[in-house]
């Protein structure tokens, strides 16, 4: 019976293990086969840097497309860097006079002026202008009523200005602005049209500023040259964060002086027409700022300059004093200026103050007001007498009415 048992569960068992899932019921746990560490590391960082090589393909792509947008940009700002500023105004004028012993006079007249700066090199720029005018070297006036007659075009400015490696120190050369501050704005000394021709100097550092110049009043082959030499030194405080104060001195002075196209403008000449005075001047001026509130909300201005004449032994004192008021809304301004015969060289100062030139005292009123940003109205009225150093005193009245544009 044993061996009979046996054979039938030996038949039993061959029949189960031939049935599908028999090797999961022959055994006790189910076999398992896992992928190792380092293969899943090398895996990884394969799919990596394959996701980092897409990605800077695609930056690649960006940055070529970014490119011409980039050398536009930058050409922009080069051109903008290195573009010309060019300025220009136009200013129609009526005058009106009231001079003892003459006429009473009207008569219009035109200022036309452009100009052009630009850098050629980053420490260099070059400055062109011409304006009307003729050869009066304080005036660009053009008088209207000359039988329609064509006007004048001059040489205004042809400099160039070089900043120097020395922080604040700039030299230009050619016929440029002038250098030398004129305390309110007074033509005391120097008319505001003036145009030195030569070397010129500014240096300002803090506080303290220098101006000086060289000019050519007069070249000749046969005689010695005429040479302006002016230099002034000064320094600027502010008192606080609405007002401050300017204060300097300066000195003047030429050599073998000759009158300006043979007119002496107010000095003392002999019977040749030669000066009987030397010019070494020297002057000393102050002018305080503040801002003001109320009813004449503004920038207030008060200024006085004096000079004396050392080459000169008497009528050789000049003084101004004077105010203004500026805003965006309208401008005041008051100025009372005393200057003898030979105080200072008359065919450079003030073209305006009692006809021109020295030997003559009084008062000038402005008034001013903007009709927009860029046209504005002014008014200006001399009340002056002339003959100081003469003692032939006669009065000068002068009225004149401004329109002026900028572009």
């Amino acid at each position: 019976m044993q061996p009979r048992f046996s054979q039938s569960f030996l038949l039993v068992l061959s029949m189960l293990l031939s049935l599908p899932g028999a090797a999961v019921l022959a055994s006790e746990t189910t076999s398992y086969t896992s992928t190792s560490i380092p293969a899943a590391a090398d895996t990884s960082i394969a799919e990596l840097r394959m996701q980092l090589k897409a990605l800077q393909a695609r930056l690649d792509a960006l940055e070529q497309q970014a490119e011409p947008t980039r050398n536009t940009v930058q050409a922009l700002v080069a051109s903008a860097d290195t573009k010309a500023n060019i300025k220009g105004d136009l200013r129609y004028r009526h005058e009106a006079f009231s001079i003892d012993a003459k006429p009473t006079r009207q008569r219009h007249r035109i200022r036309a002026r452009v100009s052009t700066t630009k850098a050629i090199e980053e420490n260099l720029e070059v400055s062109f202008g011409i304006a009307t005018g003729s050869s009066d070297p304080v005036s660009t006036n053009q008088t209207l009523g000359e039988g329609n007659s064509s006007k004048n075009l001059v040489l205004d400015l042809a400099y160039v200005q070089w900043q120097t490696p020395i922080s604040g120190l700039k030299l230009r050369a050619g016929k440029f602005s002038n250098p030398i501050m004129r305390a309110g704005g007074s033509g005391l000394v120097w008319d505001g049209d003036l145009r030195p021709e030569g070397l010129g100097l500014t240096y300002k550092q803090g506080s303290l500023f220098i101006n000086a110049m060289g000019s050519w009043l007069r070249e000749s082959s046969s005689r010695e040259d005429s040479l302006l030499y002016a230099a002034q030194f000064g320094s600027q405080h502010n008192i606080n964060d609405d007002q401050k104060i300017r204060f300097g001195i300066g000195y003047y002075t030429i050599t073998s002086p000759q009158p300006l196209f043979g007119e002496p403008a107010g000095n003392r000449v002999n019977a040749e027409n030669g000066f009987v005075s030397d010019f070494n001047s020297t002057e000393i001026f102050t002018q305080y700022g503040r801002s003001l509130d109320g009813v004449l909300h503004g920038d207030l201005t008060v200024y006085a300059s004096y000079i004396n004449n050392f080459g000169a032994d008497d009528a050789n004192t000049g003084y101004a004093v004077g105010a203004e008021i500026k805003s965006s809304q309208f401008h005041l301004g008051w100025n009372y200026q005393r200057l003898e015969a030979d105080a200072v060289f008359g065919g450079l100062s003030d073209s305006d103050f009692i006809g021109g030139g020295t030997d003559g005292a009084g008062h000038i009123f402005e008034v001013g007001y903007p009709l927009t940003k860029r046209v504005s109205l002014r008014g200006t009225l001399f009340v002056n007498e002339t003959g100081l150093q003469s003692g032939l005193r006669d009065d000068y009245n002068r009225l004149m009415l401004d329109i002026s544009y900028k572009y």
